[in-house]
């Protein structure tokens, strides 16, 4: 990698919000100041030269020409069908008392600039106001359905898959320009940094989000419970009399929500009992037969269901498919002929195109009308909008219900806390519960992890001891943390029975320096003919914040970077006073100490030998010698250790976010350097060093 100096332009950003129209105004440049009135149903209009007409019914049937300039102001809150063209002609239906009044101000403005869609859809609650359009939202006014454009927080700025700039459009307390709020876990001002990782938030008492008791406040405008979504945009609020309630949830039960407010989400409430979704959802798919018995579309091994379950899974060493006897021969996970090897199969003969919209599966491939990709142009098959838990890719975008980021919010996709998107906030210390079943495998860990998962993302404020377990759960589990990204981030531990109690897990981490982790309660595997290791879960979780060093454990026990006797508490402690010839201690860091020929933290190792002076995990070129040993023009690259800015020189910084040693910003190489210095972290241009 080769540096070079890079110049940030700052860039603002501006947003506009559409208003509502509540009245009607025609106003036009100067010249002729007659009118003329064609007709009015039981109504007066008076002379349009003078300062003030009105009429008094409720509806004009024919239609007014004004063939002045002046500026004509309907006043009417009630429907008005527009059709207005600068020759000034106006057809109005209005269905109260109105009335017209002529000013004379020269100010043309023609347009109605109302963007919202009534589509006459009858509603009672928001979640019945559904779009095929993701940029759109539909909100219940007054009995009718009225779409407009995304902006679920409203605080005037869209998100960015819609074209706007909101990093978080269900915080209204966060966009682009807003100030950052040290204490609420979001990235209110949208700079790729949240509160204690915040420039803005370095000079504080304190910062991060501690949740309130009670959780999520529905009505007060705040982020209760720091989950980063405020209100009715938090899924702990749908289905709460704050956020609306229906009448019942028959004809709501598949939509994800508890709609009536009763604590049963959808097939699970009483109402929905008859329902022909919820009787077929509640099959399980027998994975052989040739039918689709929990109608998702998808037969025998093609669903995943089946995955890992005979006759699905390969019996012993592979070898050639066999096209009629329902098993997965050469373990391409495809059975009979639904693998291309059985395409000249005699047994596939009765293969034909498919036909969309039967329900039956003409080509033998396991899939049924619209989960066939045959059927992707087909005219039944136009992508709608994503139901959350139907087992159908209603959107056709290849994820399915809580695996499509449409569902990430939804009540029932954040109960089940299946991925990365859905992940549990954990702050504090606590005992969590809840259940895998059903959930898919998206994930594993280095030690296991073949079943379905349950995902938290965990925020630290501080350096703490941090131990889980698993102890409680009814199945076999594995536990696994990744630091930074959930999908990508670097394992820093996995197991997975060490917990102690039947088939229990346990990871203990001596110190994580604060920053975003994320653990994974998983199912150790798919049995072949027991199923998935899945059911109820329950995480232990101790976090002990900035824990006491421990001057002889060759460990940084209190999270600043210091160790042992190179620790300033530890300056005076037995073994350490005096260590270094007679003089007291301290830490090897910087070229200075790591060329002394000392034993400056007298922990056995000197200048380069010390770990100190080779510090980075995965970038070590060189020794902290200030000499550039590799050539790139960069002396001592992430070899010093380090714990802040001033122990770094040659136009440097403590990269103390992650690697915890020098090197010049990340913006200032051709590249991405954050994958050599700390994999699964990214350059921020905030801090100008890699972050989780």
């Amino acid at each position: 990698m080769r540096p070079s100096t890079v110049v940030l332009i700052a860039l603002g950003l501006g947003s506009t919000t559409a208003c509502g129209r509540t009245d009607f105004t025609v106003a036009e440049g100067g010249g002729d100041t007659s009118g003329t009135e064609t007709s009015a149903t039981d109504g007066t209009i008076g002379d349009p030269t003078s300062a003030e007409g009105t009429f008094t019914e409720a509806t004009i049937s024919d239609s007014v020409t004004i063939t002045d300039s002046d500026s004509v102001t309907i006043t009417d809150s009630d429907s008005v069908s527009d059709s207005i063209s600068d020759s000034d002609s106006i057809s109005d239906t209005v269905t109260d008392s109105d009335s017209i009044t002529d000013s004379d101000s020269i100010t043309d403005s023609d347009s109605d600039s109302d963007s919202d869609t009534d589509t006459g859809e009858f509603c009672t609650i928001d979640q019945e106001c559904s779009s095929g359009d993701p940029c759109l939202s539909g909100t219940c006014d007054g009995g009718t359905c009225v779409m407009s454009p995304m902006d679920a927080d409203g605080d005037g700025v869209s998100p960015g898959q819609c074209g706007g700039s909101d990093c978080n459009d269900l915080n209204p307390n966060t966009f682009p320009g807003a100030d950052e709020d040290c204490f609420d876990g979001d990235d209110n001002d949208c700079n790729g940094v949240a509160d204690c990782l915040d420039p803005v938030c370095d000079d504080g008492a304190a910062c991060g989000c501690e949740p309130q008791p009670g959780g999520e406040n529905c009505g007060n405008g705040q982020d209760d419970d720091c989950d980063t979504t405020v209100d009715c945009n938090d899924a702990d609020c749908v289905g709460t009399p704050a956020c609306g309630c229906a009448d019942g949830e028959s004809g709501l039960c598949v939509n994800g929500f508890d709609d009536d407010c009763d604590g049963d989400f959808d097939c699970d409430d009483a109402e929905c009992a008859g329902d022909m979704a919820c009787s077929c959802m509640g099959e399980f798919e027998t994975c052989s037969g040739g039918v689709d018995d929990d109608c998702d579309l998808l037969i025998d091994c093609v669903d995943p269901d089946c995955e890992g379950l005979f006759p699905c899974t390969c019996q012993g060493v592979p070898s050639p498919e066999q096209c009629d006897d329902g098993a997965d021969n050469d373990c391409d996970e495809l059975v009979d002929c639904a693998d291309p090897n059985c395409a000249v199969s005699a047994a596939c003969d009765d293969c034909s195109p498919e036909v969309c919209g039967n329900g039956e599966d003409e080509d033998c491939d396991g899939r049924i009308d619209c989960a066939d990709e045959a059927c992707v142009f087909d005219p039944g098959c136009v992508p709608q909008a994503e139901i959350c838990n139907n087992d159908l890719d209603d959107d056709a975008d290849g994820a399915i219900d809580c695996d499509d980021e449409e569902c990430f919010a939804v009540p029932v996709c954040v109960a089940s806390q299946s991925n990365c998107g859905t992940a549990a906030s954990i702050f504090a210390s606590g005992t969590f519960f809840g259940d895998t079943t059903g959930n898919p495998n998206n994930t594993e860990g280095t030690c296991g992890g073949g079943a379905g998962e349950a995902v938290f993302r965990l925020e630290l404020f501080a350096a703490s001891h941090v131990t889980l377990d698993s102890i409680g759960s009814d199945f076999d589990t594995v536990l696994y943390l990744r630091a930074g990204s959930c999908g990508a981030g670097l394992e820093l531990g996995c197991d997975d029975d060490s917990g102690g109690v039947a088939w229990s897990s346990a990871l203990d981490f001596t110190l994580l320096q604060a920053g975003i982790y994320f653990i994974f309660l998983d199912g150790y595997t798919i049995d072949q003919f027991g199923g998935p290791n899945e059911g109820q879960w329950q995480l232990n979780v101790e976090i002990v914040e900035d824990p006491p060093e421990v001057c002889n454990d060759v460990i940084d026990n209190d999270g600043d970077v210091y160790a042992d006797c190179g620790d300033p508490d530890c300056v005076a402690a037995p073994g350490c006073a005096g260590c270094v010839g007679g003089s007291d201690p301290s830490a090897e860091f910087g070229a200075e100490a790591c060329t002394n020929g000392l034993d400056d933290d007298c922990d056995g190792t000197t200048d380069c030998a010390d770990d100190d002076c080779s510090a980075s995990d995965f970038y070590v070129t060189e020794c902290c010698d200030g000499v550039d040993e590799n050539g790139n023009g960069i002396p001592d690259d992430f070899n010093c250790r380090c714990n802040n800015d001033s122990e770094c020189g040659g136009g440097q910084i403590c990269y103390d976010h992650t690697a915890d040693s020098c090197g010049i910003p990340c913006t200032n190489f051709f590249g991405d350097v954050c994958p050599f210095v700390a994999p699964g972290s990214a350059c921020n241009e905030a801090t100008n060093q890699c972050e989780f």
